[in-house]
């Protein structure tokens, strides 16, 4: 066994409350085997990452609240740990990545905490280069992180995490926003770190990528650990039982929809479509999305789209150029979405797709000569509403109560939540919430941005079946995802930017 490996994480009769807040924990045992890859999957607030916040020292050194029982590490109560010295064990992917950021460029940030801990400035360097290139992020190596998509800042978060070569990695939903070829990025150097003998707690919604590296799958409801089981014993349960734990699925899921394929920079590959396919957002069909064979399986996507073939209110996007520093990173000619639809919008990180919903609700400039227009009049301020990635920035008030009314509560399952402050809120449950404020605006364009980032299935099936209906109210609703059962739920058209 490695000296990485030996490094034993334990808790024993946990139960914690937030400031203000009912129990999240309640009287939790559970044990990380060393050199091990622990999965602790639930619903959203079910206490998952409440467990990594104990396990990194976070809690209760940072955050306050009523904790009783213990956290060991090596046998050493954790309370007891100075939080400068769990940094030294611990290295942790928090579900809001950009909070953990210190710096301003992807190069010193990945410097940063091996620069605090004393590390040689040329093993600094070594260890920089080696995940910059783990995890295909060399190109941005000398990028400003706020200009970051959403995707890379959690491509960072991760390749922050590595370099600090602690024994135990926690990570906590570290491919939320990710698009494939970054899931199986992170895959890869998951494995590497456990064949390296590293111990590894994910803390996942979204599974399937796990598939043969899992050493024990724990599974929490209501703040108690409820089941216990192998890797190999998660893998084997049946459909229905799969439904009953509320788990997302095992084997990597496959698009209902062929997307149509759009150039996100003039004179790209999708150029060359005639102009009426052009207008009505369809496009050469994608070849580097994987799309279901079989027509009959996944959502009735197909044959929502065949009904709104042929309508003709919607928003219509034209001559859309946006440049960051001089240089032209957004340049669409034409495209239309279709009102009364869910439209699905894929494409690899940084390809413009957050920037596309940006232009669009006016909160990114665009260059003179951009036109969009909603039902053939020009889409007026206030007409578009964006659900962003990071939903902190859209929760305002002091209670769950005032940010959205109580019918969108119920139907969201937040109702049980009112009283509760936005911000003591599972990452899951602030998804949830923004989604159900952005529908009280009664706005005739929304726009969500992977809108099921720390959402369970029961809940996300529950987001889908609001968007459709809002659809059928004549709404342009528009999804920006990598969620692909997301999108099987919900989208009955999807376009794939390229």
């Amino acid at each position: 066994m490695t000296a990485a490996a030996r490094t034993r994480l334990a808790i024993r009769g946990v139960s914690y409350s937030y400031p203000g807040s009912r129990p999240v924990l309640d009287d939790v045992d559970l044990d990380v085997t060393p050199g091990a890859l622990t999965l602790v999957c639930g619903a959203s607030g079910s206490g998952k990452s409440t467990v990594l916040r104990l396990l990194n020292g976070l809690i209760p050194n940072f955050h306050e609240g009523e904790l009783t029982g213990r956290v060991l590490i090596d046998d050493e109560d954790a309370s007891s740990i100075p939080i400068e010295r769990s940094g030294l064990t611990t290295a942790t992917v928090f579900q809001n990545p950009a909070s953990q950021f210190f710096t301003t460029t992807v190069a010193d940030e990945l410097a940063f905490a091996p620069q605090n801990y004393q590390v040689e400035a040329d093993e600094i360097r070594r260890r920089r280069a080696g995940v910059l290139e783990e995890l295909g992020i060399g190109d941005l190596a000398e990028r400003d992180l706020r200009g970051l998509s959403g995707g890379q800042v959690q491509k960072v978060a991760c390749a922050q995490a590595l370099a600090q070569h602690t024994p135990i990695i926690l990570l906590d939903e570290p491919t939320s926003n990710l698009d494939p070829r970054a899931i199986e990025d992170v895959r890869a150097a998951i494995g590497r770190l456990k064949a390296a003998g590293r111990t590894l707690v994910v803390a996942e919604h979204r599974i399937y990528f796990l598939r043969g590296l899992v050493d024990e799958a724990v599974i929490m409801e209501r703040g108690r650990v409820v089941h216990r089981m192998t890797g190999e014993e998660l893998w084997g349960i049946g459909e229905a039982r799969r439904r009953q734990l509320g788990l997302r699925a095992l084997e990597r899921p496959r698009l209902a929809v062929r997307p149509a394929r759009l150039a996100a920079l003039a004179g790209g590959p999708a150029d060359a479509t005639d102009a009426a396919d052009a207008a009505d957002g369809v496009l050469e069909p994608a070849t580097g999305v994987e799309t279901d064979p079989d027509p009959n399986t996944g959502s009735d996507a197909g044959s929502r789209a065949d009904d709104i073939a042929e309508r003709t209110d919607g928003l219509l996007i034209e001559n859309l150029q946006v440049e960051r520093s001089g240089r032209l990173i957004l340049d669409i000619p034409r495209l239309f979405f279709p009102a009364g639809a869910v439209t699905g919008v894929v494409g690899a990180n940084g390809i413009g797709k957050t920037t596309l919903a940006r232009a669009v609700c006016r909160l990114q400039r665009a260059r003179r000569g951009a036109r969009m227009s909603l039902g053939g009049r020009e889409l007026r301020s206030g007409r578009a509403f964006l659900v962003m990635q990071d939903v902190h920035r859209q929760l305002f008030a002091e209670s769950v109560s005032q940010e959205a009314s109580a019918p969108q509560l119920e139907r969201l399952d937040l109702a049980a939540l009112a009283d509760r402050h936005p911000l003591s809120l599972s990452g899951g449950q602030k998804q949830r919430l923004v989604i159900a404020t952005a529908i009280d605006q009664d706005a005739r364009v929304l726009i969500l941005d992977e809108p099921t980032s720390g959402v369970d299935h029961r809940h996300l099936v529950a987001i889908a079946a609001e968007l459709r209906d809002l659809a059928r109210e004549g709404r342009v609703v528009i999804v920006i995802s990598h969620d692909v059962e997301f999108l099987n739920e919900c989208a009955d058209r999807v376009i794939d930017m390229v």
